[in-house]
């Protein structure tokens, strides 16, 4: 077997630890490995990284939801609500990685994510223990998803980079509910941009298949973390990661990759 493949899922194996454990799919550990280490292409990296972002949400999803910690109900429609945006992002990344909206993105990651560390513990449990809420705006999340929908596809990052920020701020999730939320929502969005990746040839069946065995495995190692981790931890973890994926963007938009 191809040395590159053992490779591939070490990768995978610690992207689908950090991506359950935070609830961002992996997208941005994936992405800058494919074009930074392996060279390839962008769209060909992003492709490749949506099929990686599908198996480790697959994985985790399940994971979350035997501990009942995801809000089943807001997955369902979030998820649904991301694959319209998903389709036109596979169609419009080619004209939307430019550096203006590179950098302005960019920037709005670093923003959020100091916001997130910055308050960090201020949401989640209530004497200890992670509430699941009942209600929510599901109104607001649906709108808010078509558009992470179409920025997940064009980007490559899985959705949950944004997703989580905002079930935690806006529609106040605790910290491990939105995360077992946001990887549900991505074991079904992403469905619709592997399939239109694959259509348009956006996708290193080899090294996605690779990296995506890694990951399912790595995956259920990062839901019992989860389960154990305060979400203070989580939510820094969370904004580091956050603030790593702008800062790529705002170097890329200075660079004019």
């Amino acid at each position: 077997m191809d040395f590159n493949f053992f490779i591939y899922l070490a990768v995978g194996c610690f992207t689908g630890i950090v991506g359950a454990l935070l609830g961002l799919g992996g997208g941005v550990v994936i992405v800058p490995f494919l074009v930074f280490v392996s060279h390839y292409e962008p769209q060909l990296a992003i492709g490749t990284s949506m099929l990686v972002v599908l198996l480790n949400a697959l994985s985790g999803a399940i994971g979350y939801l035997r501990q009942r910690l995801a809000v089943t109900d807001a997955a369902v429609w979030f998820s649904l609500a991301t694959i319209p945006g998903a389709f036109l992002g596979s169609y419009g990344a080619k004209y939307l990685q430019g550096k203006i909206f590179l950098g302005v993105f960019g920037f709005l990651l670093v923003a959020l994510a100091f916001n997130m560390i910055r308050k960090a513990g201020r949401n989640g449990e209530e004497n200890g223990v992670t509430v699941v809420p009942k209600q929510y705006n599901r109104r607001l999340g649906i709108i808010c998803s078509i558009f992470v929908g179409f920025l997940a596809s064009v980007l490559g990052i899985g959705g949950g980079v944004i997703h989580v920020p905002f079930m935690i701020y806006v529609l106040r999730f605790p910290v491990k509910v939105a995360i077992a939320t946001s990887t549900c929502i991505l074991a079904v969005s992403a469905i619709a941009g592997v399939a239109s990746h694959a259509w348009l040839g956006h996708i290193d069946w080899f090294a996605g298949l690779g990296l995506g065995a890694g990951a399912a495995v790595g995956a259920q190692l990062g839901v019992r973390l989860a389960a154990v981790v305060k979400s203070a931890s989580l939510m820094r973890g969370t904004g580091v990661l956050v603030a790593a994926t702008g800062l790529k963007f705002l170097l890329s938009a200075f660079e004019g990759k």
